[in-house]
């Protein structure tokens, strides 16, 4: 029998302020539109994670426990009286009455979550198996120590976790093929786009723009240009933040999209040797012709320069620019090879029938045990 499995995902807030501010009716929804609605914009994985687990047999429930005004619907329709008005709290009310109201054998959490480790430790005596996954700098007041197993798909964090003592596999990313049935095919608008923010654990990307805009105009969407120089020309180059279909529509539209990989801390280990990101599926899965950093896992992927084409300096990056643009045939060669590979090796379809495989043989070798009630956090007296 296939794991019943609850999901807690969490969106980026920026993402959530623009969707309820472009639907004001959006909040008024019941519970489950808000839901429906919220995965159809393509965000990250959407419901892919979701979607893939049912198709391999499993039940599944998903949260987004950030979405607030969702999840403060999903209380007001179940009854849920709050004891604290404070934004954690009442989030970690509303997900543990989820939990209890779902009864999964699962609870599978994607990092970073902001609920925490003692409230993992509380619902872990709710299920039979607690999962987590992260691929992001781990943070410093973490522990993870009530997850059962942690998935990561940067080989350093599944080190890390090993080295700690919990068990951890190593998961790649992936494309859900579904979004080509919601974009339409368009001529390229773009010669060349980067799409991507600006954070600490990025902190080389500033600058190699800035070198690329001396000699190219690079199209930039994405979030963070405050932390760019009032005079950088980045600023001149950037159109905003682009979300879900949007971004689909924007990497699908250009000739060349760029990608940089960020430098992951694990607890002071700063690594960037490994190739990492969302991007890589979903520029090669929309049929773009993808420019990214050469890395040294970067061929269990991708084909380097047959699949994707690639660069290990900025100045490489500007003369493979060069000759994309002024070769389309080769550039249209290499964005149908990398489309092909990517829709053959690396798509959620097949990464969630390796992970129903893994959570199963997990809960088997856990006996399918504890599941009592959670602690009762989720009904203490009123707003």
């Amino acid at each position: 029998m296939q794991p019943h499995v609850l999901l807690i995902n969490t969106y980026y807030p920026q993402f959530l302020e623009s969707l309820y501010g472009k639907r004001s009716d959006l909040a008024d929804k019941p519970f489950d539109v808000q839901h429906q609605y919220i995965s159809e914009q393509a965000f990250g994985a959407g419901d892919a994670y979701a979607r893939g687990l049912r198709s391999a047999g499993c039940r599944v429930q998903e949260i987004i426990c950030n979405a607030d005004i969702m999840q403060r619907q999903w209380a007001r329709e179940h009854d849920v009286r709050f004891s604290s008005s404070n934004v954690h709290d009442m989030r970690r009310q509303i997900v543990a009455a989820q939990v209890n109201h779902d009864r999964p054998e699962v609870l599978f959490v994607f990092e970073w979550c902001p609920l925490g480790d003692a409230f993992i430790a509380d619902m872990r005596q709710a299920v039979s198996l607690t999962a987590g996954q992260i691929a992001s700098p781990i943070p410093s007041n973490r522990t993870f120590k009530s997850y059962d197993i942690m998935f990561s798909s940067w080989p350093p964090i599944v080190e890390f976790f090993r080295r700690e003592g919990i068990q951890s596999e190593y998961g790649m990313l992936a494309f859900d093929e579904r979004v080509l049935h919601g974009i339409t095919k368009q001529s390229p608008t773009y010669d060349v786009t980067f799409v991507g923010g600006f954070a600490p654990s990025h902190p080389d990307r500033i600058g190699w723009l800035e070198a690329l805009h001396q000699h190219v105009d690079v199209d930039v969407f994405g979030y963070g240009v405050d932390a760019t120089a009032d005079d950088s020309s980045i600023r001149t180059h950037h159109h905003g933040e682009v979300w879900g279909w949007d971004m689909y529509e924007v990497l699908q539209r250009s000739r060349i999209t760029l990608n940089r990989h960020a430098h992951n801390d694990v607890r002071g280990q700063v690594s960037h040797e490994f190739a990492n990101n969302m991007r890589l599926y979903e520029a090669t899965g929309v049929g773009t012709c993808l420019l990214t950093e050469k890395r040294s896992n970067l061929a269990t992927m991708f084909k380097p320069d047959v699949e994707v084409a690639t660069y290990t300096s900025s100045q490489e990056c500007l003369e493979k620019i060069r000759y994309y643009l002024d070769h389309p045939a080769q550039r249209e060669n290499l964005a149908k090879a990398g489309q092909a590979r990517t829709l053959r090796d690396h798509t959620y379809t097949l990464r969630m029938s390796e992970l129903t495989d893994q959570l199963a043989n997990h809960l088997d070798q856990a006996g399918r045990g504890r599941r009592v009630s959670v602690p009762n956090i989720a009904s203490k007296q009123s707003w």
